[in-house]
């Protein structure tokens, strides 16, 4: 079934008014003759995506280090990785805490 962006668009707008009116949902279904039911479907439908999945982004701030490499954070255990790093004994390491994870 396709959408119909008209719909959609009267929804959004609805929705907005909802939002700004200051009332209950309950008390805008009633004041503007909605079904709550449906008030509530095309706000999760409209929702933002992210907001449903539970993601939430974050800033991340990237500090300029004199020193290269990187610090793997894993519970209270901190493991630098610098470069000429013996990669078969990482993995091992990282083997070994994850098998007491």
């Amino acid at each position: 079934m396709k959408s119909n962006p008209e719909k959609a668009n009267y929804w959004r707008q609805q929705i907005e008014t909802f939002k700004t009116s200051g009332l209950s949902r309950v008390a805008y279904c009633e004041k503007n003759q909605i079904k709550l039911s449906t008030l509530d479907y095309w706000r999760q439908k409209l929702s933002n995506p992210e907001e449903k999945n539970g993601l939430n982004w974050i800033p991340v701030k990237i500090a300029k280090d004199s020193s290269p490499g990187i610090d793997l954070h894993v519970g209270r255990i901190t493991i630098a990785v610098k470069p000429g790093f013996d990669r078969t004994l990482l993995v091992e390491l990282l083997q070994t805490i994850s098998a007491l994870c």
